[in-house]
């Protein structure tokens, strides 16, 4: 069973240890951050997260204790109850392709959803992660902008979003445990 808990500081070089390459980097943050990912980087993130109304909100995912992932909900907008969900990873490869992210996104979107009482999630996700893709759209997200790479099809952009109302139809945090 999965939870999320809140990143802290403490975390960051595991975090750190689990990006190999520039590549790897970029599918997983987009351009916000710059390899090699240091310290300083990610605390100017962890910094965002900690006010009253946080803008920004990093959890590590925790399985039976061992922290095997991390997830950001990003771009948080009180007034139009919206936000950006990023930064997916399952970081040590040996837990990767058991539907641990799956349960992970979950759990984000249960927070987003239902603690935060948000309207709609957006994210970013590059053509060639189909796996991601899938995974995306088996949860409801659906593609509103393509945005392609002048060089690179493969690295086009995928722009998804997912309205609460249909996320709450359709993926209870228990069907989700059960696929």
């Amino acid at each position: 069973m999965i939870t999320l808990e809140k990143f802290e500081l403490e975390d960051i070089p595991r975090l750190i240890g689990w990006i190999p390459g520039a590549d790897f980097l970029l599918q997983w943050s987009g351009p916000k951050y710059v390899f090699p990912l240091d310290e300083k980087q990610l605390t100017t993130s962890f910094e965002l997260t900690q006010t009253e109304f946080p803008q920004h909100f990093m959890f590590k995912a925790l399985l039976d204790g061992s922290t095997i992932g991390h997830i950001e909900l990003m771009e948080v907008n009180y007034g139009k109850k919206s936000a950006v969900l990023g930064r997916v990873l399952i970081g040590p490869k040996q837990y990767r392709g058991q539907g641990w992210g799956k349960m992970m996104i979950a759990r984000a979107m249960q927070f987003a959803f239902d603690e935060l009482e948000l309207e709609e999630l957006r994210l970013g996700v590059f053509a060639f992660n189909k796996s991601a893709i899938r995974c995306y759209e088996q949860f409801g997200f659906k593609t509103y902008k393509k945005i392609p790479h002048p060089n690179n099809e493969e690295w086009t952009l995928l722009k998804m979003n997912l309205k609460q109302i249909d996320w709450k139809e359709a993926n209870r945090i228990e069907e989700i445990e059960e696929r």
